[in-house]
C-alpha cells in the first residue's frame, strides 16, 4: 500500500490472536468458525470467498464461507471458473500489480468500480476487498475476497487484509489438504463416490444439464437427477456448484486446463 499504516495496540493484540488461532485450523467447520470469529475482529465481513490454484489455466478450487445463505444462482455465478466474480477480481488484481483490490460503491467514479458495478448490483454486494498470494513456479496461488465490509473501504482495511493473507492461506490450504487425506481413509460404502457418479460430476463441472448428461450417457434425465442428488448428499453440499468445488478440493475430479 502507498499509505503508511501502523497498527494500534488493540489491533496488534487482535492480530496476534488471529495468527495464533489460525494454527489450530484443520477442518472446514474450524475454518468457518475462525473466519467468522477471530478474523472478523480485524476484517468485519459477511462473505469470504477463497480460491486455490491457477486461474490462468482455469484450475481453481473456489469455496465460500458466509454468515448467511447465498442464493444458489449467486453461488454458481460467483464461483464459476469461466468468468465468475472471483475470477474477474483475480484478473483485475493481477493487472493492478497484485496489490489489495478495493471495490466500493462510495467510489463510483473510479475505473475499478465501474468494471465491477454490474456484478455488484447483480449480487446485491455493496463492496468487496480482494488480495492473494500469486501463482509461482510449481505452486498454486491462493486468493481471498471479503464481501460487504464497513464502508467506505480504506487503505487501512487493505493493509490489514494484506498482512493477514499469508495466515488465511495457511489455514485454508491446511483445511484442503486435510480433506484430501480424509478422502483416502476408510469410509462406509454408502458414502463412497461411484465411478458413474464421478463421470456425472465431471459433466456437471463442464456445465452440462441433466438432459444433456443423459443424452451423452444414454440414460434418462431423471436417472441423472437421482445420481446428482446422491452426489450432493455424499459430498455434504447444497448445490451443483458446491459439489464441483468439493470434488475438485478432494481431487475426485480435475478441472479442465485452459
Amino acid at each position: 500500500m502507498d499509505d503508511v499504516v501502523t497498527l494500534t495496540a488493540r489491533e496488534l493484540e487482535r492480530f496476534m490472536h488471529v495468527v495464533h488461532s489460525s494454527m489450530e485450523v484443520r477442518r472446514r467447520n474450524q475454518f468457518f468458525l475462525w473466519s467468522q470469529g477471530h478474523l472478523q475482529s480485524l476484517v468485519p465481513h459477511e462473505v469470504l470467498i477463497c480460491a486455490h490454484g491457477d486461474h490462468a489455466r482455469r484450475s481453481l478450487v473456489i469455496e465460500h464461507f458466509s454468515s448467511y445463505p447465498l442464493p444458489g444462482p449467486d453461488v454458481e455465478s460467483i464461483l464459476n471458473v469461466d468468468g465468475g466474480l472471483m475470477v474477474q477480481a483475480i484478473r483485475a488484481w493481477v493487472e493492478r500489480g497484485e496489490r489489495p483490490l478495493l471495490v466500493c460503491g462510495s467510489d463510483r467514479d473510479s475505473a475499478v468500480y465501474r468494471r465491477f458495478e454490474a456484478a455488484l448490483f447483480r449480487h446485491a454486494f455493496p463492496n468487496f476487498a480482494m488480495h492473494g498470494l500469486p501463482v509461482l513456479t510449481g505452486a498454486p496461488g491462493t486468493f481471498f475476497m471479503f464481501v460487504n465490509l464497513p464502508q467506505p473501504l480504506t487503505a487501512r482495511q487493505g493493509y490489514l487484509i494484506e498482512i493477514l493473507t499469508p495466515y488465511i492461506h495457511c489455514a485454508f490450504v491446511r483445511m484442503l489438504a486435510n480433506e484430501r487425506q480424509e478422502q483416502y481413509e476408510m469410509v462406509p460404502n454408502d458414502r463412497l463416490i461411484t465411478a458413474r457418479e464421478i463421470e456425472i460430476l465431471q459433466w456437471v463441472r463442464d456445465g452440462k444439464s441433466n438432459q444433456e448428461i443423459g443424452h451423452i450417457l444414454g440414460i434418462s434425465p431423471l436417472t441423472v437427477k437421482n445420481h446428482v442428488q446422491k452426489i450432493l448428499k455424499k459430498l455434504n453440499v447444497q448445490n451443483r456448484a458446491q459439489a464441483v468445488a468439493r470434488g475438485l478440493s478432494l481431487q475426485i475430479i480435475k478441472n479442465v486446463a485452459g
